[in-house]
């Protein structure tokens, strides 16, 4: 257990601190690479899923999204070495499982920092990690449509890439489709657990059928975002939320609409041997490994190679530099990490790849 964040440091030399509080990664380990995130949240992007009494976005350089997010819920549960980066409390009828219960739920402090996830703040923090490209991620309700304003953030900072969203009710999905290709858009996101419908729901699979038609990639939140020995003890509504995308429910997505491009976000979180057998089947299949710890990043590679992961952090809600050593440590060779951290990536946004310097800073660690 962590009394502190300096007690942190002495576990992962890898990383610093900032003045305000965020870790950051050691510029030495990462400067001669390319790296694209390819799972971010900027707060004009996804605030149609955010209570309107919260909905205004607050610019913020000073605090620290470590502290605000819900992963860990508190210090003491950080662990480097987890799911997630944190471990959950013994016994969830406690302070610490009501707690727990409150931020997965999306009321707690992940609110605050999405609010301040401004395209400064981001941009920001990826200058501090050594981050040259973002792909941020719309959420859209059917009567809130992110894609313009999203427009024209991407058009002021190249360092974004956007990929849109169509709800599954949404019912001129074909406009929408052309109002997002017209403004750029490089994929599309789909978030079962967000927006309370399951992956392979009738309603679901429509609109992946025709979202693939574009020949984007699709990328989907993906796994149980808890332990599978204590989701039947969360309450019924939590678990519900959850089980939108247990991975089981892919196999039919998949079987429906083979053939596209499709990304499971946060590599199924719990579920890596469900997910290493299902892609397996499905050789256009990738997996963003955000909130991976090393040992689950490492084992993703001996089962399927470094070809078809894709480094991310679902940033606002994880820290860059957490993520970006869980890949340092977990990879062996510089193939597998310009692979991980930029050349799969620009292969699927079509953007070309350049051959980076070997980095040597890694091994003296």
């Amino acid at each position: 257990m962590y009394k502190n964040k300096e007690d942190i440091l002495k576990d992962l030399p890898e990383l610093e601190l900032t003045d305000f509080g965020d870790f950051k990664i050691k510029d030495e380990l990462v400067k001669n690479y390319e790296i694209i995130d390819f799972h971010c949240h900027l707060f004009e992007g996804v605030k149609s899923f955010i209570p309107k009494v919260f909905r205004k976005s607050s610019m913020d350089l000073e605090s620290s999204f470590f502290d605000l997010s819900c992963y860990p819920i508190s210090l003491k549960y950080f662990d480097f070495n987890k799911e997630l980066f944190t471990t959950y409390p013994e016994k969830l009828l406690s302070f610490g499982g009501l707690k727990l219960a409150y931020e997965l739920s999306g009321l707690g402090g992940f609110i605050y920092a999405l609010k301040k996830s401004t395209p400064q703040r981001m941009l920001r923090d990826m200058k501090l990690n050594n981050i040259c490209k973002a792909v941020v991620l719309q959420l859209n309700t059917p009567d809130c449509d992110s894609s313009e304003a999203m427009s024209k953030i991407t058009s002021q900072h190249e360092e974004f890439i956007s990929f849109g969203c169509i709800h599954p009710d949404e019912r001129e999905v074909r406009k929408k489709i052309d109002t997002n290709i017209a403004y750029g858009i490089k994929g599309w996101k789909i978030a079962p657990h967000v927006i309370g419908i399951t992956i392979d729901d009738v309603k679901t699979i429509k609109i992946l059928k025709q979202l693939s038609e574009t020949k984007l990639p699709i990328i989907s939140c993906s796994g149980l975002a808890f332990p599978q020995e204590k989701i039947k003890k969360i309450p019924k509504h939590l678990r519900s939320t959850l089980e939108t995308q247990d991975l089981k429910r892919f196999y039919n997505v998949l079987k429906e609409v083979p053939d596209m491009t499709f990304i499971f976000a946060h590599a199924a979180i719990y579920q890596t041997h469900e997910l290493i057998e299902l892609m397996k089947l499905y050789p256009n299949t990738y997996a963003e490994i955000s909130t991976q710890p090393p040992h689950k990043i490492k084992q993703l590679i001996n089962a399927l190679g470094s070809e078809r992961l894709l480094y991310g952090t679902d940033y606002p809600a994880f820290n860059h530099a957490l993520s970006l050593t869980a890949v340092l440590r977990a990879t062996q060779d510089e193939e597998e990490r310009k692979n991980i951290f930029s050349c799969n990536a620009k292969r699927l946004l079509k953007i070309e790849c350049k051959k980076g310097e070997v980095n040597e800073s890694y091994r003296s660690i």
